[in-house]
């Protein structure tokens, strides 16, 4: 055998002992603790989808799975963190449509956009206007003749600055020619406190105040859907009442850009594993999810699309929508 035969003989051998170890290592993830990163304080459902799954992925990986919740900047803080985090998929991003927003209606943003990938969209909800039922306004008409009368004395809060609840307040206001006060908070969980204090008159949450309307402790006045929402069939569309809003929020997945495609898809795998658990099913229903179940690709094209609709709100529609 020539000195070049041997060469290559020993460059075979070693690239295929390298592929057989890195597949393993590969295969292998996730071997230590993942951490899901919810832009979010506690309480809210984008907190709640992210601790049902942590649980049931902490099952199916055996290894611990943890959410961290990094409130603040209108989810800036949470997503910034995740943006700077290693890829190798053991730091997730879970959030919701301030992701879209905040590249449309912030001047500036402290990461780049680019460095997040879409991995999982898990699914949409529609923005519901509940109020206090202590207020001594008790349907639209009422809380419409409220905010004509007295500018500015329709208090709303919403999860944050740019959020979907937010969004959904200034299309209310300037489709029915109210003028009404933002309240910002850092999550729905800390809004819906202020609510149920009576410190705020008013937001835009979900389906899944649901069991507080039920329970008597809101008033839901309209949901911003096209048709009644199954989990919400008692309550009228804005449309019913005359009002043209139709609007709601996502909630999904990120990675940092260049995780492993092999890790993203062990990702994927686990969480469409665990959205079939019942106690991950229950904890989700309650919430009033639509499931989209879209991957990467398609989940970027309703991203896409989302911004879209958004920079056309602005432009067209939404005066009271400022760029910040």
């Amino acid at each position: 055998m020539t000195k070049t035969n041997a060469f290559k003989l020993v460059l075979t051998v070693w690239c295929i002992a390298t592929s057989l170890w890195a597949v393993p290592t590969l295969a292998r993830y996730p071997e230590r603790q993942v951490t899901i990163v919810v832009p979010y304080p506690p309480g809210g459902v984008t907190d709640v989808y992210g601790r049902a799954l942590a649980q049931r992925l902490s099952q199916i990986w055996g290894q611990p799975v943890v959410v961290d919740n990094k409130p603040g900047g209108g989810t800036v803080i949470g997503t910034q963190l995740v943006s700077r985090a290693s890829a190798d998929g053991y730091t997730l991003l879970l959030t919701s449509y301030g992701y879209t927003s905040n590249p449309v209606l912030k001047k500036s943003l402290p990461y780049d956009v680019k460095a997040l990938s879409p991995l999982y969209l898990l699914g949409t909800s529609a923005n519901m206007l509940v109020i206090n039922p202590n207020l001594p306004v008790k349907n639209m008409n009422d809380i419409i003749a409220l905010g004509k009368s007295k500018p500015g004395a329709l208090t709303f809060g919403s999860s944050g600055n740019a959020s979907s609840p937010h969004i959904a307040a200034e299309l209310f206001a300037m489709e029915t020619g109210v003028k009404m006060t933002h309240i910002p908070y850092k999550g729905t969980g800390p809004a819906m406190n202020d609510l149920l204090g009576g410190q705020i008159m008013g937001i835009f949450d979900g389906p899944s105040a649901m069991p507080r309307v039920r329970a008597g402790q809101l008033t839901a006045i309209a949901i911003a859907t096209a048709q009644r929402h199954p989990a919400a069939m008692e309550v009228p569309t804005f449309r019913e009442l005359g009002i043209d809003l139709v609007f709601g929020s996502w909630f999904g997945f990120f990675v940092p850009t260049g995780t492993f495609g092999d890790i993203q898809n062990t990702i994927i795998a686990g969480i469409e594993l665990a959205l079939k658990d019942p106690t991950v099913i229950s904890a989700i229903e309650k919430t009033g999810l639509t499931y989209a179940n879209l991957k990467q690709q398609d989940y970027q094209k309703f991203l896409d699309a989302e911004e879209v609709r958004l920079r056309r709100l602005i432009k067209t529609e939404g005066a009271g929508i400022q760029l910040e």
